[in-house]
């Protein structure tokens, strides 16, 4: 069985259904012609993909979780992880060519449009990834855990899984700054394994307003994982 996986390049088709939903309007309105207009001008830059890699989990403690020779600092993390035997790194991303396209556009009612085709590339990849890791792991349920989305996780942690993953990020063209920014924008990065409990990181983040967001903040879980 591979340990990893790996898709560039991917071909992506605009869900103009799913796009107006994002950007509340109406089919006839202005916002949504322009925002058509703008999908075909940028099709031949919207190139999404993704990495997976399995790793094997050699030590959970109270304070984090040790895979090879990274440990991830985060008690919560240890508390789900607990008793696993591996892990799943990835990082899912819309492309680097839309998002330098974005990154150049001064007219911001452009650049917001973009933002949202760039969401519907991102969407779009972690369907695919989705089947992808079922076909080629067995896994149809997973837990999602992110830096930055668990309080006590940091979001610079995900360079160290930039750093597990390797040369499968270079192969993505996708790199992550010093403060855990990812670039490409509209990309994301964090670990999972395989469960069919119900539950995601978002459920423990206190974010007011996320894109991202799968699951409401459930404010009495958070206050229990954080009980040491």
């Amino acid at each position: 069985m591979p340990q990893e996986l790996l898709r560039t390049n991917m071909k992506f088709v605009l869900n103009e259904s799913a796009l107006l939903e994002r950007l509340h309007c109406e089919p006839d309105s202005d916002t949504f012609a322009r925002a058509l207009e703008l999908a075909d001008s940028v099709k031949d830059l919207i190139h999404p993909g993704f990495a997976v890699k399995k790793l094997a989990l050699d030590g959970v403690d109270e304070k984090g979780v040790r895979v090879g020779d990274i440990f991830f600092e985060s008690r919560i993390v240890a508390k789900k992880l607990k008793g696993e035997s591996s892990v799943f790194a990835y990082v899912a991303t819309c492309g680097r060519e839309l998002s330098d396209r974005i990154e150049g556009t001064e007219d911001l009612p452009d650049r917001h449009l973009l933002g949202e085709i760039a969401y519907q590339a991102y969407l779009s990849v972690m369907e695919v990834m989705t089947l992808d890791v079922e076909r080629t792991f067995g896994i149809e349920r997973k837990i999602y855990l992110r830096p930055g989305s668990i309080r006590d996780w940091k979001v610079t942690e995900i360079r160290k899984i930039f750093t597990l993953l390797g040369r499968l990020c270079d192969d993505l063209d996708v790199r992550v700054l010093d403060n855990g920014m990812i670039v490409p924008l509209k990309s994301t990065s964090g670990i999972f394994y395989a469960s069919d409990e119900e539950f995601s990181s978002c459920a423990l983040c206190p974010r007011a307003h996320c894109e991202l967001r799968t699951m409401p903040f459930d404010e009495e879980l958070h206050s229990e994982m954080h009980r040491h």
